[in-house]
C-alpha cells in the first residue's frame, strides 16, 4: 500500500519535473532502489525531502537560471 504523505507527494512531484526515477535518483544522489522506498512510503530523510522541494521549486518557476 503507498502512504501519501508531504514528503511521498513533493518526491512524485519531484520525479514528474526529472521526467522519471533515474533521473531524480541522480538529482539526489542515491539508488532508484532507495528512491523506491521512499516513494512507497519508507521514512524520507530531511536533507532529501528539502532537496526534492527545491527541484518542486525549480521547476515550477518554468525557465529560472539553474546551473548544476
Amino acid at each position: 500500500m503507498l502512504v501519501s504523505t508531504p514528503q511521498t507527494r513533493t518526491l512524485n512531484r519531484a520525479l514528474e519535473r526529472c521526467g522519471g526515477e533515474i533521473a531524480l535518483a541522480k538529482a539526489l544522489g542515491v539508488t532508484i532502489e532507495v528512491l523506491s522506498g521512499w516513494l512507497a512510503g519508507d521514512d524520507v530523510p530531511s536533507k532529501i525531502y528539502l532537496s526534492a522541494l527545491d527541484i518542486v521549486a525549480i521547476g515550477s518557476l518554468g525557465s529560472a537560471n539553474h546551473n548544476s
